[in-house]
């Protein structure tokens, strides 16, 4: 059984103002976004490319990823009932007040950044390989912030790896302590979700060093969507806290993910030459990109 942990979820406070608080969970994301923009830098240079194309590119994604984030997440707040807690804009993309939704921040971040290598003329694909398995890794490492913050489980459980969680972090269907005493432990959903991910990471890693000279680019984007969407349908079904569909088991964060992982078949079959659109869908040669002399001024 894994215990609660009374880790206090403000890791040190900045002496700014009234006091600027920053807390583990931010700290937590933030090393798995490294750690995933280390391995991307790496790999991308393996491929002939631009890392400060890759860096430059990435401040985009993490920023039009989280408002997107927010952002689908008081959307599926407020069909679930929850439109009083946003009085005002700032309620709404004040992420240190609420939630996020990483799926919809991924679509978000991912039409952003394709709009980002098309001004700048890079070769999508490749950057799109990297990116998948950076983000397996960083939402690995990050959703041990979610144990901290003692989010993020499932319904109760009697299996030896149930952990519990203090009353006052619990969802309101699980608050009443006559039916679910303090001893009561529940599915750690962040742990299921943190294995999948961190095991995707490394099938990803050892399937890209074996065919990257192979599989065209894209390839590995498709299957990283496949894994990631597919594994997000099943943690849905332990994700008590989401909104779903009616009256249905079914949420709306399992369809979206269900979906990407659809749209990743699709395109592992297509950059493969699985399934071709009725053009040449023979292996194209890798454009190598050449950075543009630098004229100092």
């Amino acid at each position: 059984m894994l215990n609660s942990i009374n880790i206090d979820p403000v890791a040190f406070t900045i002496p700014i103002g009234g006091g600027f608080p920053i807390y583990w969970y931010g700290i937590i994301v933030t090393f798995g976004i490294a750690v995933g923009a280390f391995w991307a830098g790496r790999e991308i240079q393996r491929r002939g490319y631009s890392v400060d194309e890759l860096y430059n590119a990435l401040i985009v994604v993490i920023v039009s990823g989280y408002f997107f984030a927010r952002l689908t997440y008081v959307l599926l707040d407020v069909i679930g009932g929850g439109g009083d807690r946003y009085t005002s804009f700032v309620d709404v993309i004040n992420v240190r007040q609420g939630g996020v939704n990483i799926l919809g921040g991924f679509v978000g971040a991912a039409f952003f950044g394709w709009l980002y290598v098309r001004w700048r003329r890079l070769p999508f694909w490749d950057y799109a390989d990297v990116a998948g398995p950076g983000l397996l890794i960083a939402q690995a490492i990050g959703r041990w912030g979610n144990f901290i913050n003692q989010e993020l489980y499932g319904p109760p459980t009697d299996l030896p790896w149930g952990i519990t969680i203090d009353p006052i972090s619990r969802l309101p269907q699980y608050s009443d302590l006559t039916v679910y005493p303090p001893e009561t432990t529940f599915h750690p959903t962040f742990l299921y979700e943190s294995i999948w991910l961190f095991a995707g990471f490394l099938v990803l890693v050892y399937l890209n060093n074996k065919y990257r000279a192979i599989w065209r680019s894209g390839a590995l984007f498709g299957l990283f969507l496949i894994w990631w969407g597919m594994g997000r349908t099943v943690i849905e079904f332990f994700r008590p806290d989401q909104v779903t569909i009616g009256n249905t088991p079914i949420t709306y964060s399992m369809v979206i993910a269900f979906l990407l992982a659809v749209v990743g078949l699709y395109i592992f079959l297509l950059r493969t030459g699985r399934y071709s659109m009725g053009g040449d869908s023979r292996r194209r040669k890798r454009r190598v990109y050449k950075p543009k002399p630098r004229r100092d001024s």
